[in-house]
This record gives C-alpha cells, sequence and structure tokens, in this order.
C-alpha cells in the first residue's frame, strides 16, 4: 500500500523547488546586473574573437595531396627538335597529413579558446564596473546621511544660541566637517558619472536605486562559491596548455615529413630528331633514404618549445593555485574582521548613545548625534571591507576560471541566475 503521505510531502518538496527555479529564472531575466554582463558579451572584441574562430571553422588549412608539381623542359645543343619535357610530382606524406589534420583542430580550439578569453576579460571588466558603482552609491548614501546629521548639528547649535568658548568651536568643527562631506559628495558624482560614461558603450548602467535595493551575494556565500570551485582553469591556463599541445602536434608532422619515403614520381618525354619514329618516354622514382640527423636544427627547435611551453603551463597552474588559496584566506579573514568591526559597534557606547538606550541622554541631542555620525563611520568602515571582499571574489573568479565558465552564471547575485 502506497504511503499517500510521504508522497504528498515529496510532490510538495518538487513544487518548491520548481517554483524557486522559476523564480530564480524569472529575477535573472529581470535582474539589470545580469542585463549588463550579457551586455559585455556583445563587446567588439568578443565579436571579432567569434568572427575569426568562424573564419577557420568555414576556411580550415589543409594539406594537398600533392606537396609540390613541377614541369620542366629542356633544349638539346640550341636545337628546338631535341626539346625534352619533365614532369615530377611530390606526394605529401599521409602520416603528415593527418598529423597536419589534428594540427587543425588544435588551432581550432585554440581560436575557440581565443573567443572565450576574449569573454572572460569582458566579463571581468564588467563586474570590476558593477562594483565600482555599487561602491560610489553606497558611499553617496553614507555621505549624505552624515551631511543631513551635520545641518541638524548646526541647527540645535543655533538654538542652543551660545557662540563662544566650546560651542563655537564645535560649531567650526562641524562646518568644517560638513564642507569635506560636500566636497566628497562631489567627487563621488563625478566619479560616478566617469564609470557610467564607460558602461554606456555596452548598454545602460542599473540606476543608483537598483543597486541600492539589489540582493548582493553575502560574504559567507562568497567563501562557499570559493571553497567549490578549486578545480577548476583559468583561461591563461588553458591558453598555455593549447600552446603545448600544438608544439608536440608540429612535431610529429616534422617527424612524419622526415619519415616520408617516397620524394616524387617523375614522367620524361624526349623525341629523337634523327629518328622521328623513335621517341624516348620513362618515369622514374625518387625514395628518401632516412638520416639520424636530418632535421636535427628543427626538431631541437621544436623540443626546446616545447620544454618552453611545459614549464609555463607547470609554473601558471602552480602560481594560479597560490593565488586561488592565497584569495580564500584573504576572503576568511576579511568575513573575521568585519564580524569583529560588527561586534566591536554592538558593545560599543556610541550604540547605546545612538538608539537613546542610555538614561539621562533624551535631553542630549548633540551627544545623540555624535553618536550616528560615530555609527557612520563605521559603516564607511563596513563598506572598506566589504569592497576588498568584492574585488577579492572577482579575482579569484578571473583567475578560476568560473566568471566565463559555461553556463554562464551572475555571481554578484545571492541567487546567482544565469544570463
Amino acid at each position: 500500500m502506497v504511503d499517500r503521505t510521504h508522497t504528498g510531502s515529496l510532490k510538495g518538496i518538487w513544487i518548491i523547488c520548481l517554483m524557486t527555479l522559476v523564480q530564480a529564472v524569472v529575477d535573472g531575466q529581470d535582474d539589470p546586473v545580469s542585463r549588463f554582463l550579457a551586455g559585455q558579451l556583445r563587446a567588439p572584441e568578443v565579436q571579432m574573437a567569434e568572427e575569426a574562430a568562424g573564419f577557420l571553422a568555414t576556411h580550415p588549412p589543409t594539406m594537398s595531396w600533392i606537396d609540390k608539381l613541377e614541369f620542366r623542359t629542356e633544349t638539346g645543343n640550341f636545337d628546338w627538335r631535341q626539346q625534352e619535357y619533365l614532369l615530377r610530382l611530390s606526394p605529401s606524406s599521409l602520416r603528415a597529413r593527418n598529423r597536419q589534420e589534428d594540427l587543425v583542430g588544435v588551432m581550432k580550439d585554440q581560436y575557440a579558446l581565443q573567443t572565450r578569453e576574449a569573454t572572460h576579460d569582458a566579463l571581468v571588466e564588467g563586474y570590476e564596473r558593477i562594483l565600482d558603482l555599487a561602491m560610489v552609491d553606497r558611499e553617496m548614501a553614507m555621505v549624505q546621511q552624515a551631511l543631513d546629521l551635520d545641518q541638524q548639528h548646526l541647527a540645535v547649535l543655533g538654538q542652543i544660541g551660545q557662540v563662544d568658548g566650546a560651542d563655537l568651536k564645535d560649531l567650526m568643527q562641524v562646518e568644517e566637517d560638513r564642507q569635506q562631506r560636500m566636497s566628497r559628495l562631489n567627487e563621488l558624482r563625478l566619479a560616478r558619472q566617469r564609470i557610467e560614461r564607460t558602461m554606456m558603450s555596452s548598454m545602460s548602467p542599473p540606476t543608483i536605486q537598483e543597486l541600492m535595493t539589489y540582493p548582493w551575494i553575502t560574504g559567507e556565500q562568497m567563501v562557499e562559491v570559493m571553497s567549490s570551485g578549486m578545480g577548476m582553469i583559468s583561461p591563461q591556463v588553458l591558453a598555455a596548455q593549447g600552446k603545448l599541445e600544438a608544439v608536440i602536434l608540429e612535431q610529429q608532422v616534422e617527424k612524419a615529413e622526415r619519415q616520408k619515403v617516397l620524394d616524387f614520381v617523375q614522367s620524361r618525354y624526349q623525341q629523337d630528331p634523327r629518328d622521328p619514329f623513335r621517341e624516348d618516354f620513362s618515369i622514374s622514382l625518387g625514395l628518401n633514404i632516412p638520416h639520424a640527423r636530418a632535421g636535427n636544427v628543427k626538431r631541437q627547435e621544436l623540443a626546446l618549445e616545447q620544454l618552453e611551453a611545459e614549464q609555463e603551463v607547470t609554473l601558471l597552474q602552480q602560481q594560479t593555485l597560490d593565488r586561488l588559496s592565497a584569495l580564500q584566506v584573504d576572503m576568511e579573514l576579511l568575513l573575521q574582521q568585519r564580524k569583529m568591526e560588527e561586534e566591536q559597534w554592538e558593545s560599543s557606547f556610541l550604540k547605546k548613545m545612538e538608539t537613546g538606550a542610555l538614561p539621562g541622554l533624551a535631553a542630549e541631542p548633540l551627544l545623540i548625534l555624535e553618536a550616528k555620525k560615530a555609527r557612520i563611520k563605521s559603516d564607511l568602515r563596513m563598506l572598506d571591507i566589504e569592497q576588498k571582499m568584492f574585488e577579492g571574489f572577482i579575482r579569484w573568479l578571473d583567475l578560476s576560471g568560473k566568471i566565463s565558465e559555461q553556463p554562464l552564471v551572475n555571481y554578484l547575485h545571492a541567487l546567482r541566475p544565469g544570463f
């Protein structure tokens, strides 16, 4: 007998999972950051790389069955009646032709990799611009909030009406802070305009409101992604591996050419002017005799190229793994630093002043305003930590290759939708 309760629970779980998946897809379609990142795929560098790869796919370089075809003629004793005609055909090596086809396959892979590299670089640039824009917007909001507190501070000092002694010094300090914040706010506005101009080439950048309400990935989720993707390979490592494979195949082509036995097939025709009914017609073959030192210079050059390519692959792999590990450690340290900053503020006397939790401070508006300004300073320190976390995360996505791994994913979104 079927347990209907258990079956109903499974159906409920499947419905919830399906709804979550649909919601993630919908969010990805309406996501301004995903739309901008998708626009990066239409960058000129990506389109040029795609065109080159498409051209190679439709016009692959192939080795002809005939390596060389020669026609020669020679006149004997300056008598045109003693003209000699010679036709020589040099065939290609079947083994070399097969290795050449393999080499063409590697070339196609390299061009496809160049397309991915162009896509990769465009996406890295898109991620960095989005991050710069979001950080500028968040700092602008905090600076504006601090300016509002300065205005309240000035208003309270004006209500007190005392302009001598400590109050005059406070007034001057508040005004100086206000001027510095206004200058910083103008700098941030200009910075946003500059970033927007660089982003307009692909498509319109997200608005301030869209970025301020965006569901950003959390630091804990960043660590989760970084912990689960150490096996990825960056396009730089793949390019170095492709170069190594091409050198190895080039050696095989060179070896196959040297092992070619049949050098040429020749046909010769000559008419004897002394006997018009006599014609001289012959066919000859040319064979290559294997020689141990034949092509020795070319072999050594290719062997040196292979050694250098192998060293480059090994070095890049080790450097990439070291950098990925270092970035993961840095991320964990930044998480600890952020946690310490949060705990320090939560347990501080300033937070109790800001929230009015301390008795007797209700009539001390100046102290409460100072506490609120201190909170903004703490938020700015937190923003600096978060910016370093995002920068490290984007760098990790770059080095690991996940940023351009198919299917493409928006790693800045908490749900990481595709685009």
